[in-house]
């Protein structure tokens, strides 16, 4: 819980209907698409602005995809390779080794050795020749004779290469998805979606999907069949493992990729995978958390070879084998990874880096293959910005994860001078550094942190969809969450915040105690996993019955011994700062004392609704019939007899009793002791300073 969260509303900032064009497109697709209420309005907070869109969003197919001769250099980029067939021309694919690459590389190779060219590939291995196109390969290739090559996950900045290839004769196409920069490379062409002033419509292809538009393109102009279903199955893995938005046609290869996969796979290769992995019915999430890590530990150790053999290869029992050898290596990446991430939480808490806005951890010959995985985790559990640097040999290489609204990307560029090469995406990327010029670099990139405002996007916001109440925890909003799917970055999952649960219980789970477990009326029951901080933090909430917690969730099913029973899967819990008794004095005090309270109290910061603060005629009235009734024996702000009322408005309410002269009291120890003052005088509370000063608080 010692990350700082704001939940947010997910609205679509592209979507400007008016309130009659909400209701009536809400109305459509109720009755068009047999919606329910709740999926209708979620839909439409999620951009949907017809019932055409909304019907290609729930339905994906491959008539979504784009034309793939949207790209700029495509067609003369398919009369390139053409010629090369016609030639007989060596053709060599140079790929990247992790999972987006490898999978690219697997559906190119495949389309172009099953229909005849005269084509290899070459993936570099992460360990010895690092990412992109290098010197001493590509002469390699041109000594063996190759004529054409073509990249898949990178090359876009590969401007020196790229002119060294030319210098020798090798014509260069460049399929990448990365970020431009720059002065583009001189290349023969370039079918990249981010290229600036490109005519393809949609920018968030991963490098795969960039190779299958290629294959797309090269079928229609060669008029040749390929197995789309095989490289739409590829596709899809590459494209949750990248981490590419589920949006457009990501969501579409995606969706169809897992109807595939579900019903009758076509490639033997993921089939064995997804054996190993003791898996039945698979999800997108699988890709990104099960799938997609034996793929990219091949290539962190340096074998990503075998992607390829597995991706392309036929042979079922040697697949079996490949895939139980890639579930080992992940294995062993699993244990390299949670030795080097002990050691960098170790040194993040010893000198306090969590303590700056941008934590950079530097080790000395930690696997340069997992350090992007430690960089992860530990964004995760501190959410700042992280760079963690493993130093070989007086080199430096990085790994760089972020956080939502700083771009990592950008601040690299703002000190590309101290980097020996650098790349990457807003929120991922990575560089090469001499040693010498580390401590340079961090000086550098924390000042550009400062300069851009770096502390304001350290709250982690969580979207939600819906508020909900209790009641509509049912079977039938779980299914309808179900039209959601495939989830994943850029269409999360459905959640729900419950701002009244009417929790029962509460306590802890797991061998540290560090996962929550909650019990609401109507037997409903809720998980939530690494938020058991907030059970031991808040002792208060015994206290006053766990008033004033709300919950941000997903509807979930947990099965136990065949019995299916629906949970909640809380992702974040809080309480509502106006039960803590500590903010609650605060606000009072600075109400009372101040002429202005907006300008001194920051609502945004301590996260409160304003509307939460406002005070009802009937719940100062019910606290001086407390206070009456105490006989001047102290009433707890947080009594278990009146666990509506919050602290601040028992406190509150006080205030203004005394104002209006009915009333004198004092606090002592969470105690309040009343002296009722008994009047015949007729008292408007509405018209009291507090109350029009409150109001005005509320309303500013």
């Amino acid at each position: 819980m010692s990350v700082k969260t704001k939940w947010i509303l997910r609205k679509n900032k592209n979507s400007h209907l008016s309130t009659s064009e909400y209701e009536c497109l809400k109305n459509e697709m109720i009755q068009d698409l047999k919606l329910g209420n709740r999926t209708a309005e979620i839909l439409i907070n999620r951009g949907m602005t017809s019932v055409a869109e909304t019907q290609r969003y729930l339905n994906p197919a491959l008539d979504d995809l784009h034309d793939p001769f949207l790209f700029d250099d495509m067609e003369k980029v398919v009369d390139r390779i053409a010629k090369a067939k016609a030639a007989n021309e060596k053709i060599c694919i140079y790929g990247d080794y992790d999972a987006d690459g490898t999978t690219g590389v697997s559906i190119l190779f495949s389309f172009l050795k099953s229909n005849g060219f005269n084509v290899s590939y070459f993936i570099p291995n992460r360990l010895i020749t690092g990412y992109g196109l290098h010197i001493d390969p590509l002469q390699e290739l041109i000594d063996a004779g190759v004529g054409l090559l073509i990249t898949v996950d990178n090359g876009i900045s590969a401007n020196d290469q790229i002119a060294f290839c030319n210098l020798h004769n090798l014509n260069v196409i460049v399929t990448d998805h990365h970020e431009c920069h720059g002065t583009l490379p001189a290349a023969f062409g370039i079918i990249n979606p981010k290229v600036p002033g490109s005519s393809y419509p949609f920018k968030e292809l991963c490098g795969a999907g960039v190779a299958f538009k290629l294959v797309q393109a090269l079928s229609i102009r060669l008029m040749v069949s390929f197995d789309i279903q095989n490289a739409v199955e590829c596709v899809a893995l590459a494209t949750v493992a990248d981490l590419v938005p589920l949006q457009n046609e990501n969501r579409s290869l995606v969706a169809m990729g897992l109807d595939y996969l579900n019903s009758k796979s076509r490639n033997p290769g993921i089939q064995a995978l997804i054996e190993v992995s003791e898996l039945t019915q698979l999800k997108a999430w699988h890709f990104g958390f099960v799938l997609g890590p034996k793929i990219n530990a091949a290539g962190r150790l340096g074998e990503a070879n075998h992607i390829v053999d597995l991706l392309t290869g036929t042979d079922p029992v040697k697949l079996l084998e490949l895939a139980q050898f890639l579930s080992e290596e992940n294995r062993k990446r699993q244990d390299l990874e949670a030795t080097i991430l002990e050691d960098a939480l170790a040194q993040v808490e010893s000198q306090e880096l969590n303590k700056d806005d941008i934590i950079i951890a530097v080790g000395e010959n930690w696997h340069a293959g997992v350090i992007g995985i430690v960089a992860s985790r530990i964004q995760e559990k501190y959410y700042n910005p992280v760079i963690v640097i493993s130093v070989d040999d007086g080199i430096g290489k990085a790994s760089c994860r972020s956080v939502e609204g700083f771009n990592i990307f950008a601040a690299l560029q703002s000190c590309g001078e101290v980097f020996t090469s650098y790349g990457g995406h807003d929120q991922a990327a990575g560089f090469s550094i001499k040693a010498e010029n580390i401590s340079s670099m961090i000086e550098k990139i924390k000042n550009y942190g400062e300069s851009v405002g770096i502390k304001k996007h350290l709250i982690k916001r969580i979207p939600y969809d819906a508020i909900i109440e209790v009641e509509e925890i049912t079977w039938e909003l779980f299914n309808d969450c179900s039209h959601f799917e495939p989830c994943g970055l850029g269409n999360p999952g459905v959640q729900f915040v419950i701002s009244k649960p009417e929790i029962i219980s509460m306590g802890t789970m797991g061998k540290e105690s560090n996962h929550l477990r909650l019990g609401l009326r109507n037997e409903i029951r809720g998980v939530g996993f690494g938020l058991g901080d907030f059970y031991n933090v808040t002792p208060e909430l015994v206290a006053n019955g766990y008033q004033g917690v709300a919950l941000l969730c997903r509807l979930d099913v947990n099965e136990y011994r065949g019995n299916k029973t629906l949970q909640l899967l809380i992702k974040d819990i809080r309480q509502n700062p106006i039960w803590n008794s500590e903010i609650a004095m605060f606000l009072i005090r600075s109400i009372v004392q101040s002429e202005n309270p907006k300008a001194e109290v920051d609502l945004t910061i301590e996260d409160i609704n304003p509307n939460d603060l406002r005070l009802l005629r009937e719940t100062v009235k019910r606290v001086y019939l407390l206070l009456k009734n105490a006989d001047g024996s102290g009433v707890s702000i947080q009594s278990e007899k009146n666990h509506e009322l919050s602290p601040f408005h028992v406190l509150m309410s006080c205030e203004i009793l005394r104002e209006a002269g009915l009333i004198a009291y004092g606090l002592k120890d969470g105690l309040i002791f009343s002296k009722i003052i008994e009047t015949r005088e007729k008292k408007d509370i509405q018209n009291t300073k507090l109350m029009i000063k409150l109001e005005k608080m509320i309303s500013d």
